[in-house]
């Protein structure tokens, strides 16, 4: 069984994956292995990952006929592999030489229970030119569950909290703790709520080096959804599509989902009886705060429930 497991999922990524493949068959730690599991590309996404995984004996290639949506997907590379360690790859980035290197290495001289290890993430554009290194992200850390869940959805600027852009999730991450949470639900901004369950699993270690590649394109889910639309409720929708086809028109209450997902982790993860009431008040300030978002939401729900030719 390898070391470190990474999954691949895509659907319809021709522009940009021998660019990710590459950089994962380039890593200067070799004990890995690679499921790419597609979502019934009509490109040349499938030539492209057979033809790698017909060179290299750690790299499988999964076609599914149907798209199951992104959030089936991702976790379908995550079901579907063994390492103790998992990161997830996405077909548009690209990956360091020594990106599993010193990830692998952070966990060798960490504490068991840390449970994410991640790098600095530098933007790139469409034709891979770095753009800048992202540095918004800096409220982390915490020695407890509750200092941690403060860290990431307490007060403040939100652009101060790693669930700004949640980059993280594409870091190396610890299989048994990723086993216990929802994965990625099938949401909008679930990669939040993952976050929110890691941290209250363990902490993170955040290395100094920009390891991480994110490429910024036209072709991007969020980007994707932002051009093609001009109100924020059809963005949600389009970004909801994306995540599951199947869900239909009604509103996908983003937020409400969040907050239901919070208080549901901090329930169900083991921690002491004092530092769970203070995790719950923390949750219950955060869907405080969010009140006003959360009874619009409820409306828009209902408005697409009850009259679905307005939705």
């Amino acid at each position: 069984m390898p070391r470190v497991s990474i999954g691949l999922p895509v659907r319809n990524g021709e522009n940009y994956l021998v660019a990710a493949l590459d950089s994962i068959c380039s890593q200067t730690f070799r004990d890995f292995d690679v499921l790419i599991s597609d979502n019934g590309s009509d490109d040349r996404t499938e030539l492209i990952a057979r033809s790698y995984a017909a060179n290299d004996p750690r790299i499988c290639y999964i076609r599914h006929e149907a798209n199951l949506g992104a959030a089936a997907n991702f976790n379908y590379v995550f079901r579907h592999t063994t390492g103790d360690l998992f990161h997830w790859a996405a077909h548009d980035d690209m990956l360091a030489p020594d990106f599993l290197e010193k990830c692998v290495a952070a966990f060798d001289k960490s504490p068991d229970d840390v449970v994410l290890v991640y790098p600095q993430t530098l933007l790139i554009d469409a034709s891979g030119t770095a753009l800048r290194i992202y540095k918004e992200a800096t409220r982390k850390g915490g020695t407890n569950p509750a200092e941690r869940l403060e860290n990431l959805i307490g007060p403040g600027d939100y652009s101060k909290s790693l669930l700004h852009m949640c980059f993280p999730v594409f870091g190396l991450i610890r299989r048994s703790a990723l086993r216990c949470t929802s994965l990625i639900a099938n949401f909008p901004r679930s990669d939040t709520l993952l976050l929110v369950e890691l941290a209250l699993l363990g902490p993170f270690i955040e290395l100094g080096d920009a390891l991480f590649l994110r490429r910024e394109h036209p072709k991007g889910s969020v980007i994707a959804a932002e051009n093609a639309a001009r109100k924020w409720t059809d963005i949600e929708k389009l970004l909801a599509a994306w995540f599951d086809p199947k869900r239909g028109a009604v509103f996908p209450a983003t937020y409400t989902r969040l907050g239901a997902g919070y208080v549901c982790a901090v329930l169900r993860t083991p921690m002491a009886f004092r530092t769970r009431i203070v995790a719950t008040s923390k949750v219950m300030r955060w869907l405080f705060t969010m009140k006003r978002t959360i009874l619009h939401e409820a409306f828009l729900v209902v408005r697409d429930t009850v009259f679905p030719s307005s939705a």
